[in-house]
């Protein structure tokens, strides 16, 4: 449970620095540095739903393989 919420403090961290929308690929680089660890990309695609679900993002799918994070206002 802790591993989940980190992690999906650290994705809203990374988001809030870039100021900025951002591609999954990019955020899941930037989120493992972070995080000093590999997180299985299933489990940073399941904290990116929780996220979206809540209202705190919008994901956008660019193309087949690309997807755009954007940071929504108001919830901070």
């Amino acid at each position: 449970m802790w591993y989940k919420r980190r992690v999906i403090n650290e994705i809203l961290d990374v988001i809030t620095r870039r100021n900025a929308s951002i591609t999954d690929k990019d955020l899941y680089k930037e989120l493992s540095k972070a995080l000093n660890d590999d997180i299985p990309f299933s489990d940073f695609m399941k904290a990116l739903m929780a996220l979206e679900m809540r209202g705190y993002i919008s994901v956008s799918t660019i193309n087949e393989d690309t997807k755009m994070i954007s940071l929504l206002g108001g919830k901070e």
